[in-house]
């Protein structure tokens, strides 16, 4: 084996050896060792291995955030248990710690290094504004603002940064101040109610126009302010417009005086219809100060009112030299006749109809109608019939009034519970004690005036007919009762 000459590796500084870097050991000849054996072979093993262990270096420095070494170093290892100091970065503080870092014999940088940011003291408070501020820390950054009313002077922001040797807010704290509006605009033909040369803010001005202007726009103007920062007059001025009315036109009527061009503020002119019409309304009119006249007559033909209809109205319109009035009825009324009436020269042609009050359809149960319908006209007369085993309660005969109710009121069927021949009898002989002798009988028919009599002899004689059997009825059941 010595003779290959080969080499192998122990961690010494003898003169035959070479350092290399971290953790290279020696490497010695092969022929040297061979001469060593025994004990000293050994110690020499085991003192490599220590060597190793023991002398360990680090690599460069490490990064720490927020942190740089204190001197320059440009090495790209160091021995073991070398030491570092550390220093924190412009805007930050040292933390809990030692601040440098250590080579440790395994090759790490055991690290003892904190740097925290700074913070700025507090900007202090805003007279008449507010400090939007969520931090205060190194690099953060705060807000300005005003109250209504007033504008800042000044940064709206303001950076916390380094200043020297510490932190410290970029911007000084700002000003709010009054907003003052300069005077307000002049106009032509009109002013302003405004004397001051300063106006604060929400203070405003009116303006009027000279006699024969009219103002077109807003009358009032306050004092604003826009992002804050500028004072301005809330809109642009009014302005002041010479008023000027039109030519008044009439349907067949005529200017008789004053007539212009052009007429202007409180100019005036009379009026007159032409022949076979009659003017309705003011004959002189006058320019108002908006421009318009004031209430136009009218020259309509010469009829008179149309006439009025109960429970209805009219309106009217005028076509040329025609008047047209169409009548309508209230609800619950029906027109009754042509609803258009119109008048030509002083003449109305047709006449005015009438509204007849509508009745609804009367309800009966376990009876019906004489006519079956939705509804029913004024006067109009309808007849009830109840059903078998009903009796009528009420006239049979209702009739629709003018207010559109049934007179008189609707009768009802009620049910009618069988009795037996005596309780019929006894029921006809008390409803009989009023009936006059004459009426009973066959001489009835001699003694009868007119129809209605007559009607009432016919059926008296019919009872007394079923008052007859009604007794017969009697005696069957008594002999039959003798029987059982």
């Amino acid at each position: 084996m010595c003779a290959k000459q080969q080499q192998t590796l122990l961690p010494t500084r003898a003169a035959h050896g070479r350092l290399h870097r971290n953790r290279d050991a020696v490497a010695w000849p092969f022929s040297t060792l061979c001469r060593v054996s025994g004990p000293s072979l050994f110690q020499m093993t085991f003192t490599a291995a220590l060597w190793v262990a023991v002398f360990g270096k680090c690599g460069p420095p490490p990064a720490i955030p927020n942190a740089l070494p204190a001197s320059d170093v440009n090495r790209t290892d160091y021995e073991s248990h070398t030491t570092l100091k550390y220093e924190c970065l412009p805007g930050y503080s040292r933390g809990i710690s030692r601040m440098m870092v250590y080579c440790k014999p395994s090759g790490e940088w055991d690290i003892s290094v904190s740097c925290a940011r700074k913070h700025c003291q507090h900007p202090g408070y805003l007279d008449n504004g507010y400090v939007n501020i969520k931090s205060s820390a190194f690099g953060s950054q705060l807000e300005f603002g005003c109250r209504e009313g007033f504008i800042l002077v000044g940064s709206s922001t303001s950076f916390c940064e380094v200043q020297g040797k510490g932190v410290a807010w970029s911007n000084p704290l700002p000003e709010c101040v009054v907003v003052k509006c300069g005077p307000p605009p002049d106009i032509s033909n009109g002013k302003h109610s405004g004397t001051e040369d300063f106006y604060p803010y929400a203070q405003g001005v009116s303006y009027t126009c000279d006699p024969n202007f009219r103002l077109v726009g807003s009358r009032f103007i306050g004092c604003t302010v826009v992002n804050e920062t500028v004072p301005v007059w809330s809109s642009s001025p009014p302005t002041c417009e010479k008023i000027i009315c039109s030519q008044p036109n009439i349907l067949h009527g005529v200017i008789v005086s004053g007539y212009k061009a052009t007429y202007t503020h409180k100019d005036s002119v009379t009026l007159a219809c032409l022949n076979g019409t009659v003017l309705r309304g003011r004959h002189i009119i006058q320019c108002q100060g908006d421009g318009s006249w004031s209430s136009l007559p009218t020259c309509e033909f010469d009829c008179d009112l149309p006439p009025a209809i109960a429970h209805g109205y009219y309106t009217s319109r005028v076509y040329y030299k025609t008047t047209l009035v169409t009548y309508k009825c209230d609800e619950g009324y029906r027109l009754v006749g042509k609803a258009v009436i119109s008048c030509s020269f002083s003449r109305w042609k047709g006449t005015a109809p009438w509204c007849k009050a509508l009745c609804q359809k009367p309800e009966i149960g376990n009876g019906t109608l004489s006519d079956e319908k939705d509804q029913y006209d004024e006067s109009e007369n309808v007849t009830i019939q109840c059903d078998s085993g009903f009796a009528m309660l009420g006239s049979q005969s209702i009739t629709c009034s003018e207010n559109g109710t049934w007179y008189p009121e609707v009768p009802r069927c009620e049910r009618v519970k069988p009795l037996s021949a005596a309780s019929n009898l006894h029921l006809f002989q008390e409803a009989s004690k009023d009936l006059k002798p004459e009426f009973t009988g066959n001489k009835t028919m001699q003694h009868v005036p007119n129809s209605h009599d007559l009607k009432m002899a016919l059926e008296i004689y019919k009872l007394t007919l079923e008052v007859e059997l009604l007794q017969l009825q009697i005696q069957k059941e008594k002999h039959t009762d003798r029987e059982l």
